[in-house]
């Protein structure tokens, strides 16, 4: 395999990173390559290895790189990119696909259970602060006074019942995020170890 098409095939397994990262990588091993001094017709792999196999260290590296940048900003749009990598990072490892189809299964399902119980919190908390709001308004146009203070009363309660549920439901989302963001940090941490441990 030549350059051109290693080149190719590379930049086909990368295609789930960031145009970035992908652009960088691509750079970065065109460049290597070039410095490797091989002749046009001489197969790139048998130096370098094949574009699966360095495809796969360009994502366990990224990977590494994102969590370091995110232990570092800790914001909740860098957890769900690292989520993302380490999805891509387990397919691309040379675990047995059954195994990897089976983990990436069971992450995606405990992310859409939890955003689906999340999210009907936040659901809920909207529809109550509408029917505190509808339930003050109509005793105000209609009903005696008693009426009236005793609903805008109740109305007024169900709108902080609400506001209570989605502030609740966003903090929820926050903490849900960072800790799979703090548990995906230990996990990779614990397999650097193990590789240092190993050398």
């Amino acid at each position: 395999m030549n350059k051109q098409e290693f080149m190719q095939k590379l930049e086909h397994y990368l295609r789930h990173l960031t145009d970035d990262d992908a652009q960088d990588a691509l750079e970065y091993y065109s460049e290597y390559i070039d410095d490797l001094g091989l002749a046009p017709d001489e197969d790139v792999c048998a130096r370098i290895g094949t574009p699966r196999e360095v495809s796969r260290q360009i994502i366990a590296q990224t990977t590494e790189r994102k969590i370091s940048e995110q232990t570092e900003k800790n914001t909740v749009r860098g957890s769900g990119s690292i989520l993302w990598l380490t999805i891509l990072g387990i397919c691309a490892s040379p675990i047995a696909l059954p195994i990897s189809i089976a983990l990436v299964v069971i992450v995606i399902a405990l992310i859409i259970t939890i955003g689906s119980i999340l999210l009907s919190f936040f659901v809920a908390g909207c529809a109550m602060v509408l029917a505190g709001i509808a339930l003050a308004l109509l005793s105000i146009i209609s009903g005696s006074v008693g009426q009236v203070f005793v609903c805008v009363g109740c109305g007024i309660f169900i709108i902080g019942l609400g506001i209570l549920f989605v502030m609740g439901s966003a903090k929820l989302t926050s903490l849900t995020v960072h800790g799979l963001s703090a548990l995906l940090n230990k996990a990779i941490a614990k397999r650097r170890q193990k590789k240092e441990d190993l050398q």
